[in-house]
């Protein structure tokens, strides 16, 4: 008997060592499934300036991922079954959508585009500039009608850039409002936290 129990257990317990297996499942990606769900039906007044109560999760079609990705907490209260929308209104997900966002949540909820691994040192000169010529700089932004975001202008207004970046453009910046991607906001908020280094 112990040897059958030695064999079964065995068994059991090497079947499922193969790691790319489980790499391999499916995952429900944040930007393809999770983005429209948040940005249309029954989430209509988060989008498109619908109220000023809502917090702002689209507005035409600049999505602001840092907003919706900051409320995952709310998301699993409403996929659960006895939670509903934190705000006013009767607000719940369909079957079908419980399913992806409980899934996502499952997951870690995590943004699958646009973002980049941010390490080591983050520099002005190295790190910063880029963004700010590819993202920044246009004959009607900064550069032009707008200031030069020189490295003590940005050292002046540390609290503007977090909040912006900490909203992912979202609320904070003195123009309209942008939409930036994870990359650029982990990015700069890194380069923040390590102190603006030049």
């Amino acid at each position: 008997m112990a040897a059958l129990a030695t064999m079964i257990a065995s068994t059991f317990t090497s079947c499922y060592k193969n790691k790319a297996d489980i790499e391999s499942l499916p995952t429900v990606s944040f930007r393809s499934e999770v983005v429209p769900i948040v940005t249309g039906g029954g989430c209509g007044c988060h989008n498109n300036g619908q109220t000023s109560t809502a917090v702002a999760f689209s507005h035409l079609d600049t999505v602001f991922y840092p907003a919706i990705l900051a409320r995952v907490s709310n998301f699993k209260d409403m996929v659960d079954a006895n939670s509903k929308h934190p705000g006013d209104g009767n607000v719940h997900f369909t079957d079908a959508q419980k399913t992806v966002m409980h899934a996502w949540i499952a997951q870690g909820a995590k943004d699958d585009g646009g973002g980049c691994v941010v390490s080591g040192a983050i520099t002005y000169n190295t790190n910063f500039l880029p963004i700010y010529n590819s993202t920044c700089k246009s004959s009607t932004c900064h550069g032009t009608v707008s200031p030069v975001l020189t490295y003590s202008l940005l050292l002046t207004d540390k609290a503007v850039l977090t909040t912006m970046m900490k909203s992912g453009g979202a609320t904070g910046h003195p123009g309209p409002v942008l939409s930036l991607n994870s990359c650029t906001t982990n990015t700069i908020l890194t380069w923040i936290a390590q102190g603006q280094p030049q």
